[in-house]
């Protein structure tokens, strides 16, 4: 594993566990063996880390999408084995990273998901395609109007608050 790789994954595992906040350049030239100027080296600062970090993320979401695409036959049983493996990796992420995320350092917020939002709407869109051509999903309806209810839906579910009994 190249050595930029090496630090991108350790410093997504603090970052994961810690939190965005409170994990320093010092920590992750610690994790990683390397001293602070090596990381430096690589990238630019600490925003520049975490958008390779989720950049990363990003790619193994992908990674992971397609094999979920070949492995199963029934498009259903694939959207609902991806959607519980993406599930069970959000719920290993500590919330506070992505709160941290948001409030210390939006940009890189902000850029994170136009990322997953858009792998979130070709992924529907392209399952939902596929399940008209096996014929188990009807092809009179509008894909893009129910490509985005459904990641609407997605998101009002993973919302805490919205589901609070307060």
């Amino acid at each position: 594993m190249e050595p930029r790789e090496k630090i991108i994954e350790k410093s997504m595992d603090l970052f994961f566990r810690k939190g965005c906040k409170s994990v320093t350049m010092d920590d992750i030239a610690k994790e990683n063996g390397v001293s602070k100027k090596t990381i430096y080296e690589i990238f630019t600062d600490k925003n520049h880390l975490l958008e390779e970090c989720l950049r990363h993320l990003y790619s193994q979401m992908k990674t992971q999408a397609s094999l979920y695409e070949g492995k199963y036959d029934n498009v259903i049983e694939a959207m609902f084995r991806m959607h519980d493996a993406h599930t069970d990796s959000l719920m290993n992420m500590k919330k506070t990273f992505f709160d941290e995320l948001k409030r210390y350092y939006y940009p890189v917020y902000k850029k994170a998901i136009e990322y997953f939002l858009e792998f979130h709407q070709k992924m529907t869109l392209h399952f939902i395609e596929r399940g008209q051509n096996e014929g188990i999903i009807r092809t009179d309806m509008n894909k893009e109007l129910v490509t985005k209810a459904l990641i609407e839906i997605s998101n009002v579910m993973e919302n805490a608050e919205f589901f609070s009994m307060k």
